[in-house]
């Protein structure tokens, strides 16, 4: 006679107040601290001329019109959606509207996080010293960007898991529709894949090992087979996937972008360039490392698949910096959950600690007014978003002022601002659009242009390139230096321009130009 199946004793977090509960207060703190950082991303000005482009035109945009490396060849645009918001958004509602569409996705990734949390049983005070923890380290890569609904969504769906984990009450299969949307925003809903089919096979293998049989095990499995297949509900269907895949092994990525370089690296250069001030990168590890010494002191079954995902998502962040927000996002709750335990277990407490009360209304009056203040600091109400760093602002002045047009060789961060300013007249080598719509070879070429490596001029030959508009620091001025076939037209503290000598642009009276520098402005 067969054995019957161990049923399941649906788990219960123990009772704790939420943040939610206790103070809104706090959490408004959080989103205002989270979102503090409102600069143009170096792809800021490309998102919303593309999103604008297929507004126009009412219809995808398929080949490549802005560059002239890769004239005419196919761009699988993943973040298609997104740029089509945020252009729509921007036409009606100018700086303004973008600004509250990051504040929008900063506010769900609070929430979702502070829904999280809660659902550990933590104190109050440590859900709060957790979420702001995460805040601060999310908010630098929290930008005008692309990625700021990976972040929004990932949270949505670590909340969902974690409500699965403590309570069993987590609605699985809200992760179908999310998926399908996230895979239409940004390539990032890769993450997602990669945190549900973890959940699936740790919480799966558990239940078989623990004699309770295989139903949820394949319920978990069909729910994380759907949401593969809801990632193909996309314009390019599975060239999304290709795309994915493709910039994730690309070889030359590190090298060019510097957000895709490790963690450790970023953190070792943050430190030699500001001495004795920490950053976060340095919150980030440190926060992983006090998860990973928790958990270990305290392991337990319940949120195993949880605290599966942290590590996951943690050996990422290792290896490339941008996903550091990823990680902090996935460790939220087992760090909640496992620290205070992990704590009490070094230090036993004496006497229980009381109950939490709710925080006055007075206390809220002040929380509320410490966020009007940190939103209007940094702000909230900007006509235009500026950089502080180097953009060739004065070097687009000149060129327009004498008429340049032409293919223009630039920096690589610089490319859809120079889209933005100088198209359609102008067409840039390479930007930030990168491997989806750049070869590897064209991609390998430009980096040894950019690094100034031996055959790194090949690009001034092998390509019809116009002008060079590099930083004063550039490895390539070395380069452009020493070619007496190419002359410098304009200088400045942030860009040099340079022409070809047998080009009409070289003739520019007065030339090279001494300019002065002007920050990059969005828009």
């Amino acid at each position: 006679m067969a054995d019957r199946a161990v049923p399941e004793t649906v788990p219960t977090a123990p009772a704790s107040m939420s943040l939610f509960r206790y103070s809104p207060g706090l959490l408004l703190v959080t989103i205002a601290i989270a979102d503090a950082i409102r600069l143009p991303d170096p792809d800021l000005w490309g998102h919303v001329r593309f999103g604008q482009a297929v507004l126009k035109l009412h219809h995808l945009v398929l080949h490549d019109p802005y560059s002239y490396s890769a004239a005419g060849h196919y761009w699988n645009n993943h973040e298609w959606l997104t740029e089509v918001l945020m252009a729509a958004i921007f036409n009606h509602a100018g700086v303004f509207g973008l600004i509250l569409l990051k504040l929008a996705c900063t506010t769900v990734v609070i929430l979702a996080l502070a829904a999280a949390v809660a659902e550990t049983g933590s104190s109050t005070l440590v859900q709060f010293a957790v979420l702001i923890g995460s805040a601060v380290v999310i908010k630098p890569q929290l930008q005008f960007r692309p990625q700021a609904f990976t972040f929004a969504l990932l949270a949505v769906l670590i909340y969902l898991l974690t409500a699965d984990a403590f309570r069993r009450a987590g609605r699985l299969w809200l992760a179908i529709p999310i998926l399908a949307l996230w895979a239409n925003l940004h390539g990032g809903f890769i993450m997602g894949i990669a945190a549900l089919g973890t959940y699936a096979a740790v919480s799966g293998l558990q239940d078989v090992m623990a004699g309770r049989g295989y139903a949820r095990a394949m319920r978990l499995a069909a729910i994380t087979g759907a949401t593969i297949v809801a990632t193909l509900a996309t314009p390019y269907g599975f060239g999304t996937w290709e795309t994915v895949g493709h910039a994730l092994h690309n070889p030359y990525t590190r090298s060019v972008i510097e957000e895709w370089q490790p963690l450790a690296s970023a953190a070792i250069a943050h430190w030699q360039q500001h001495r004795f001030l920490i950053s976060n990168y340095d919150i980030g590890i440190a926060m992983m490392a006090m998860a990973g010494i928790s958990w270990a002191l305290t392991i337990e079954a319940l949120d195993l698949p949880l605290c599966a995902i942290a590590v996951l998502m943690a050996i990422a962040a290792f290896i490339s910096t941008r996903n550091l927000p990823i990680a902090m996002i996935a460790l939220a709750a087992p760090f909640a959950r496992h620290f205070p335990r992990a704590w009490h277990l070094m230090v036993p407490a004496k006497v229980s600690p009381p109950p939490p009360q709710r925080s006055g209304w007075i206390n809220q009056i002040v929380l509320i007014a410490l966020s009007a203040i940190i939103f209007l600091q940094y702000g909230f109400f900007a006509r235009a978003l500026v950089s502080p760093d180097p953009y060739p602002a004065g070097a687009c002045e000149f060129m327009k002022q004498h008429e340049l047009q032409g293919n223009i060789l630039s920096t690589f961060e610089w490319g859809e601002y120079l889209i933005w300013n100088m198209a359609p007249g102008s067409r840039v080598f390479i930007d930030g659009r990168y491997d989806t719509v750049f070869p590897y070879e064209t991609i390998y070429k430009f980096a040894l242009f950019n690094f100034n490596q031996q055959g790194g001029d090949a690009v001034l030959s092998e390509f019809p390139t116009d002008f060079v508009l590099i930083k004063p620091a550039s490895e390539s001025r070395k380069l452009m230096d020493a070619r007496t076939d190419w002359k410098l037209i304009y200088d400045d503290a942030s860009s040099r321009l340079y022409a070809r000598q047998d080009f009409a642009a070289s003739k520019v009276p007065g030339a090279p130009v001494a300019g002065i520098a002007q920050p990059g402005r969005f828009p």
